[in-house]
């Protein structure tokens, strides 16, 4: 029998903080949008950018962690997951209108995604190996209506320059 990832991500993944349907990227500190296009290329976008209820979340989103500590609870703005051809990928994706760095984010959005696929094939006896990809999206390089750009993954960092996100150019 054939395993549904993105329904068994779905199931560990608490429903407050996913969605099956985005139209942008969304950076409200940053004051930043990008049209996501997803071409019918089915997905699960999970984003920690949330007013947290504080009835549910009285200790904030990371209760276990110390929040005095500077970087402690970084994380960057989406994790997408999706899947081609039976590979799992997972995007991971920080918009940023400065020059700040975006590692600290996309690095702890890198072990958020690791603990998720051990916590997969621990709970459904899987074993599934996801491609991880950083991406960083910077006001700067959003380019207006030209012609999309191939995308060149350095280390599995890529720089986003481009007018909208086209979810399936970055499964490569």
């Amino acid at each position: 029998m054939k395993m549904n990832k993105l329904l068994h991500i779905s199931n560990v993944l608490d429903d407050f903080f996913k969605e099956e349907t985005i139209s942008k990227l969304v950076e409200i500190q940053e004051n930043m949008s990008i049209d996501f296009i997803s071409e019918k290329q089915k997905y699960l976008s999970f984003s920690f950018d949330k007013r947290l209820p504080a009835n549910e979340f009285p200790k904030g989103l990371f209760p276990f962690f110390n929040r005095g500590q500077a970087g402690v609870c970084s994380f960057c703005d989406y994790v997408i997951f999706t899947e081609r051809a039976g590979q799992l990928f997972i995007l991971l994706i920080e918009l940023k209108k400065g020059k700040d760095n975006v590692t600290k984010q996309l690095n702890a959005g890198h072990c958020f995604a690791e603990f998720v696929i051990n916590t997969l094939n621990r709970v459904y006896n899987s074993n599934i190996t996801p491609q991880i990809r950083k991406i960083s999206i910077r006001e700067r390089h959003i380019k207006p209506k030209q012609k999309q750009k191939e995308i060149i993954y350095d280390n599995n960092f890529c720089t986003f320059s481009d007018s909208k996100f086209w979810l399936k150019k970055y499964l490569v």
